[in-house]
Protein backbone atom coordinates (compact mmCIF):
# COMPACT_ATOMS: atom_id res chain seq x y z
CA UNK A 1 0.00 0.00 0.00
CA UNK A 2 1.23 3.46 -0.83
CA UNK A 3 0.57 4.75 2.66
CA UNK A 4 3.07 2.31 4.18
CA UNK A 5 5.91 3.22 1.80
CA UNK A 6 8.53 5.57 3.24
CA UNK A 7 8.48 7.65 0.04
CA UNK A 8 4.72 8.27 0.21
CA UNK A 9 4.32 11.95 1.02
CA UNK A 10 7.94 11.85 2.21
CA UNK A 11 8.49 15.54 1.58
CA UNK A 12 5.80 16.46 4.09
CA UNK A 13 7.53 14.25 6.69
CA UNK A 14 10.58 16.50 6.56
CA UNK A 15 14.23 16.41 5.54
CA UNK A 16 15.27 14.17 8.45
CA UNK A 17 12.79 11.48 7.33
CA UNK A 18 13.98 11.78 3.74
CA UNK A 19 17.65 11.48 4.82
CA UNK A 20 16.96 8.42 7.02
CA UNK A 21 15.00 6.75 4.23
CA UNK A 22 17.52 7.42 1.47
CA UNK A 23 20.30 6.14 3.72
CA UNK A 24 18.38 2.94 4.52
CA UNK A 25 17.39 2.35 0.89
CA UNK A 26 21.01 2.74 -0.22
CA UNK A 27 22.14 0.26 2.44
CA UNK A 28 19.30 -2.27 2.00
CA UNK A 29 18.28 -2.05 -1.65
CA UNK A 30 21.43 -0.46 -3.11
CA UNK A 31 19.32 2.34 -4.59
CA UNK A 32 21.09 5.50 -5.61
CA UNK A 33 18.52 8.12 -4.69
CA UNK A 34 18.83 11.60 -3.31
CA UNK A 35 16.93 12.66 -0.19
CA UNK A 36 14.67 14.89 -2.31
CA UNK A 37 13.57 11.77 -4.25
CA UNK A 38 11.90 10.44 -1.11
CA UNK A 39 8.58 12.06 -1.91
CA UNK A 40 5.69 10.43 -3.78
CA UNK A 41 2.00 11.14 -4.09
CA UNK A 42 1.13 7.51 -4.84
CA UNK A 43 0.95 5.54 -8.07
CA UNK A 44 -1.98 7.47 -9.47
CA UNK A 45 -0.53 10.90 -8.76
CA UNK A 46 0.55 13.13 -11.65
CA UNK A 47 4.00 12.35 -13.07
CA UNK A 48 5.66 15.20 -11.17
CA UNK A 49 4.33 13.83 -7.85
CA UNK A 50 5.17 10.13 -8.28
CA UNK A 51 8.42 8.38 -7.35
CA UNK A 52 10.60 8.65 -10.46
CA UNK A 53 10.89 4.89 -10.96
CA UNK A 54 7.11 4.65 -11.28
CA UNK A 55 6.61 7.36 -13.90
CA UNK A 56 6.82 4.90 -16.80
CA UNK A 57 5.24 1.91 -14.99
CA UNK A 58 2.94 0.32 -17.58
CA UNK A 59 0.47 -0.86 -14.91
CA UNK A 60 0.25 2.68 -13.50
CA UNK A 61 -0.22 4.19 -16.96
CA UNK A 62 -2.90 1.62 -17.85
CA UNK A 63 -4.78 2.21 -14.62
CA UNK A 64 -4.69 5.97 -15.11
CA UNK A 65 -5.83 5.66 -18.74
CA UNK A 66 -8.85 3.63 -17.61
CA UNK A 67 -9.70 6.14 -14.87
CA UNK A 68 -9.44 3.49 -12.14
CA UNK A 69 -8.58 4.21 -8.52
CA UNK A 70 -6.20 1.24 -8.50
CA UNK A 71 -5.39 -1.94 -10.37
CA UNK A 72 -7.69 -3.74 -7.94
CA UNK A 73 -10.64 -2.11 -9.71
CA UNK A 74 -9.62 -3.48 -13.12
CA UNK A 75 -11.64 -6.27 -14.72
CA UNK A 76 -8.47 -7.90 -16.12
CA UNK A 77 -7.55 -10.89 -13.98
CA UNK A 78 -4.19 -11.54 -15.63
CA UNK A 79 -2.07 -8.51 -16.53
CA UNK A 80 1.54 -8.65 -17.70
CA UNK A 81 2.13 -5.00 -16.78
CA UNK A 82 0.88 -5.53 -13.24
CA UNK A 83 2.89 -8.75 -12.91
CA UNK A 84 6.05 -6.89 -13.91
CA UNK A 85 5.30 -4.05 -11.49
CA UNK A 86 4.70 -6.46 -8.62
CA UNK A 87 7.78 -8.56 -9.38
CA UNK A 88 9.96 -5.67 -8.17
CA UNK A 89 9.07 -6.67 -4.60
CA UNK A 90 9.40 -10.46 -4.94
CA UNK A 91 12.93 -10.49 -3.51
CA UNK A 92 12.05 -8.56 -0.35
CA UNK A 93 11.46 -11.68 1.81
CA UNK A 94 15.07 -12.73 1.19
CA UNK A 95 16.41 -9.26 2.03
CA UNK A 96 14.18 -9.03 5.09
CA UNK A 97 15.94 -11.97 6.75
CA UNK A 98 19.13 -9.94 7.12
CA UNK A 99 17.60 -6.75 8.56
CA UNK A 100 17.34 -5.49 12.09
CA UNK A 101 13.79 -5.50 13.50
CA UNK A 102 13.57 -1.70 13.08
CA UNK A 103 14.78 -1.77 9.46
CA UNK A 104 12.46 -4.68 8.69
CA UNK A 105 9.46 -2.82 10.09
CA UNK A 106 10.17 0.46 8.30
CA UNK A 107 11.78 -0.61 5.03
CA UNK A 108 10.71 -4.19 4.20
CA UNK A 109 7.40 -5.09 5.85
CA UNK A 110 5.45 -2.53 3.76
CA UNK A 111 6.49 -4.38 0.60
CA UNK A 112 5.72 -7.91 1.77
CA UNK A 113 2.43 -9.55 0.83
CA UNK A 114 1.85 -7.23 -2.11
CA UNK A 115 0.13 -9.93 -4.15
CA UNK A 116 -2.09 -10.96 -1.24
CA UNK A 117 -3.17 -7.35 -0.69
CA UNK A 118 -4.13 -7.00 -4.35
CA UNK A 119 -6.10 -10.27 -4.24
CA UNK A 120 -7.90 -9.14 -1.10
CA UNK A 121 -8.73 -5.79 -2.67
CA UNK A 122 -10.12 -7.54 -5.75
CA UNK A 123 -12.16 -10.14 -3.82
CA UNK A 124 -15.25 -7.98 -3.12
CA UNK A 125 -15.45 -6.94 -6.78
CA UNK A 126 -15.11 -10.53 -8.03
CA UNK A 127 -17.74 -11.74 -5.55
CA UNK A 128 -20.17 -9.03 -6.66
CA UNK A 129 -19.63 -9.82 -10.34
CA UNK A 130 -20.14 -13.54 -9.79
CA UNK A 131 -23.49 -12.87 -8.09
CA UNK A 132 -24.63 -10.86 -11.11
CA UNK A 133 -23.52 -13.49 -13.62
Amino acid sequence: MCSECQAYLGGSKGPAHQERTVSAWKRIYELKEEAADIDCGGCLAPDDRVFHSSVRCKARLCCRSKGLKSCAACAEISCAALEKAQSVWDGVPDIAKSLSPADFEAYARPYLGHRDRLSAARAPRRTASSRRG
